[in-house]
């Protein structure tokens, strides 16, 4: 996996002419080739302190990168904050960039991604050299383009991919723990909601960075996982070839990579990186240089639809105001030509960021405005790239203020982009603050929600505890078990949880009776705290039309189900609200053939509101 036609030296340290960058909060933009934009966020450095050095922060393959997405913000806020401004940015084909991973030459198109961040990144950033910082895949990335420079000052690589042969195979096992194998169309992989084409994996299983033979620079920091023991394989290589090597195990890999929702920003790693860097800044003594002037950043780009007929829709990066300090970041998405049209307000899947579960959110966004539909990927507070509200935690995935911060966007949608008629669409959590927003009455024409889990959430609830949905699955699995020697030998050698069981046994008998007493009230009118019957009517009231869509077998049926009643039912028969299903998939719809077939009702169910909506030629 290499790029063609470049080698080392070609790359060579160039100043710029520009006026100094001032102090200012992380900036996007879009950089790179017309027609394969990249999408950045430049961190600018304080002035003051500004480094001669910046660093680059290169991202990880598919999945790991939705669950590093936000410690690696923390990384490049720490580093600007110390005087090196950074940039980081989505890979070709990945995340909010150009592109998609059914394209050819995407390996090579990866590492022309890398390429053509740091020159913009000394450009934009008022530096000669720059430093790459880069975690899994995306170290093995920045080693080799670093390789062919002479402008890397150093690399910082966390848990690089040594042997690609190797990253593969783990792939490849990853996804075989769903339902399906992990085999695609056309022998692509499909690992974890994401897709490697039989091409792409091939050319990165052919990398091995033992097999090395120019330093990629001469100082090297490699962050060995603390979750696995052995050394590393690749230090001895690197020293052969006249680096200086440090090597770390500092704690923190297995939190960051985990789940977006539970993902926990590795603050010793963060802070002994920024110390390491800082270290070299010193000994390399290098002077800040002329930047380019922010207001010559690129702030949108337009995006050509591959297949699309020669479509092409518009992006922007848009801040959201909450009428608080904090503003709410999101991508805006418009078909070409003005005038109104309806818009669809895209809400986060969990803590995911707002590319979407899978990166269905950025595709569907540019498929359906393409179409003639006003698209919002919308960040809410705390979430993705939105910074909290005052006084509030990052990463609250259920957030009691996120109906605030739908209302917001949805009044961006109407004042900023002439909406004529606004959808929301979410899942999981999105589709729970979906269903919150069309209950209060905010002005939506229809609530699309995906695989709801729960219809009311207590504040304080941990995503840990056992939730409503779980126990008629937990109550199965106890059931069965009971009459085994299993349960028992655990009970006597203390090694049966007997509080979860308890709390299982006392929620699921309260469960069984009741639906019958809410049912009584309801028809007494004794007003009930939490009533789902009643929010589902008056959002029907509202004249919003309700739409849940869920995997087949999926738990949030069965609860909306038990805790609606009879209402439902009505609804559905005066066709306010539907319900669709889609089979063999889950929660996220990881496997490529259900998201397909999840795109097909998506589009049935937003796209006619649209073919309505939009003026007759």
């Amino acid at each position: 996996m290499t790029a063609p036609g470049r080698s080392k030296g070609e790359y060579r340290s160039a100043q710029h002419e520009g006026a100094p960058a001032s102090t200012r909060e992380a900036q996007p933009f879009y950089f790179g080739r017309e027609g394969a934009e990249l999408f950045g966020w430049l961190h600018d450095a304080v002035l003051a302190g500004r480094q001669g050095l910046g660093l680059l922060v290169v991202n990880p393959f598919g999945f790991e990168e939705v669950c590093a997405h936000r410690s690696l913000r923390h990384f490049a806020d720490a580093a600007s904050a110390a005087g090196f401004p950074s940039l980081r940015f989505d890979l070709a084909g990945c995340g909010d960039s150009q592109g998609d991973e059914f394209e050819s030459h995407v390996p090579t198109k990866w590492l022309g991604s890398v390429h053509d961040a740091i020159d913009t990144l000394k450009r934009t950033g008022g530096v000669s050299q720059v430093l790459v910082l880069g975690v899994r895949l995306g170290a093995t990335l920045a080693a080799l383009v670093a390789s062919e420079r002479d402008d890397v000052a150093g690399l910082i690589a966390i848990a690089p991919v040594v042997r690609g042969r190797a990253y593969v195979r783990e792939l490849t096992m990853l996804g075989q723990t769903g339902t399906t194998p992990g085999q695609g169309e056309n022998g692509a992989l499909e690992s974890a909601g994401f897709v490697m084409t039989r091409e792409t994996a091939s050319s990165v299983s052919q990398v091995d960075l033992r097999a090395m033979t120019h330093r990629p620079a001469s100082r090297v920091l490699i962050v060995e996982r603390d979750d696995v023991i052995g050394m590393s394989e690749w230090a001895p290589v690197l020293q052969k070839l006249g680096a200086e090597v440090r090597v770390e195990r500092w704690p923190g890999y297995a939190g960051m990579m985990d789940d977006a929702q539970r993902a926990v920003v590795p603050e010793a790693m963060v802070s002994g990186v920024v110390a390491c860097i800082t270290g070299w800044s010193t000994q390399i003594g290098l002077a800040p240089v002329a930047a380019e002037a922010p207001d010559r950043l690129s702030l949108s780009c337009r995006v050509a639809l591959a297949g699309g007929g020669g479509a092409q829709v518009l992006e922007t990066p848009v801040h959201v105001e909450t009428g608080t300090s904090t503003r709410l970041f999101g991508v805006l998405v418009t078909p070409e030509g003005a005038g109104p049209r309806p818009a669809v307000l895209m809400l986060n899947s969990g803590s995911i960021h707002h590319i979407g579960p899978n990166r269905l959110w950025a595709r569907l966004a540019r498929q359906w405005a393409a179409r003639g539909m006003t698209v919002l990927r919308l960040d809410i507070a705390g979430i993705g790239d939105s910074a909290p509200r005052p006084g509030a935690r990052e990463n609250v995935v259920y957030s009691p203020h996120a109906i605030e911060d739908v209302a917001a966007a949805l009044n961006y949608l109407r004042t900023q982009s002439s909406a004529s008629e606004c959808h929301l669409v979410g899942l999981c959590s999105g589709a729970y603050h979906a269903l919150k927003a069309a209950v209060a009455g905010q002005p939506v024409a229809s609530a699309l929600m995906i695989n709801p889990l729960t219809y009311f959430w207590k504040q304080g609830t941990q995503l840990s505890d056992v939730k409503e949905y779980e126990l008629d699955e937990l109550t199965s699995k106890f059931r069965g078990k009971l009459f085994t020697r299993e349960p028992w030998r655990k009970l006597l050698h203390g090694e049966l949880n007997v509080r979860l069981v308890a709390e299982v046994a006392t929620r699921r008998a309260w469960g069984v009776v009741a639906p019958h007493l809410v049912e009584a009230a309801r028809a007494l009118h004794v007003p009930l705290r939490y009533n789902l019957a009643s929010e589902l009517e008056g959002a029907a009231r509202h004249g919003i039309r309700l739409r849940f869509v869920f995997a087949e077998r999926a738990p949030g049926f069965a609860l909306l189900r038990k805790q609606s009643g009879r209402a439902m039912q009505r609804l559905l028969e005066k066709q306010v609200a539907s319900i669709d299903f889609i089979a063999n998939a889950d929660h996220t719809f990881t496997r490529l053939e259900a998201r397909e077939r999840l795109v097909a009702v998506l589009d049935r169910l937003v796209l006619p509101s649209r073919d309505r909506a939009l003026p007759k030629p």
